[in-house]
């Protein structure tokens, strides 16, 4: 089943983050290269992630076993699969059942290897922002202020791209805007610029790290 554009945003921003460490000469030898095997690095490191996912989308897609269905093949003579002896009645199925299949239900069956992570509601824009401005301080050309000022800019850029086509949508795009520019994490915010935008590239090294270990975006408070 193809998943919505909401369900697949947690995963391009894996994505960014995976390929961020890869072209990282400090973490690219740290990432699991046997956990993301089926992710194909090779073509991470090289692609975006709208071609990617094109051809990985079903390592998110979760399949769970729904109903309970008979053998029909090779079995024990006088028995039904689950092995039942025809002999037992009614009363002595009910009480022995739960003895020989206790520890083999009710459990998730699940092909989904990778999932996220988290123990706090994900919002995935913050976690872009983080990353951009970890990707700014490697370039080493900027200053702090400098890299809040880029980061910013890039954050209303997209806000207004994302506003278009809601207003394309709905022919208003006004009420979303600003809902859009009021909750990002670059506010213009009578906060010291260096000391935030520190904060958000120490949260980036940490989501970095734990993606390397196959994990996202796990805990990456600066605290």
């Amino acid at each position: 089943m193809k998943l919505s554009n909401k369900e697949i945003q947690p995963y391009r921003i894996w994505f960014e983050y995976l390929k961020t460490a890869l072209n990282d000469k400090n973490l690219s030898n740290k990432v699991n290269k046997n956990y993301y095997k089926d992710w194909h690095l090779n073509l991470v490191k090289k692609q975006k992630f709208n071609q990617w996912i094109k051809t990985h989308e079903h390592l998110f897609n979760q399949t769970d076993i729904t109903e309970i269905k008979l053998f029909e093949g090779k079995r024990t003579p006088n028995t039904l699969l689950v092995e039942i002896p025809i002999s037992f009645n009614i009363q002595r199925i009910q009480r022995d059942i739960g003895k020989a299949i206790k520890g083999k239900v009710a459990k998730t069956q699940t092909n989904q290897r990778f999932k996220i992570q988290t123990n706090r509601p994900l919002q995935t824009a913050p976690l872009d922002y983080f990353r951009w401005a970890y990707e700014y301080k490697q370039s080493g050309k900027l200053k702090l202020e400098e890299i809040w000022e880029k980061v910013n800019q890039k954050q209303i850029d997209r806000q207004k791209k994302v506003a278009k086509r809601v207003e394309q949508y709905l022919k208003t795009g006004k009420g979303i805007r600003k809902r859009a520019l009021s909750t990002g994490g670059f506010e213009k915010v009578d906060k010291n610029k260096a000391v935030l935008i520190s904060r958000n590239i120490k949260k980036a090294q940490n989501i970095l790290t734990n993606v390397c270990k196959g994990i996202f975006p796990g805990n990456y408070s600066d605290h």
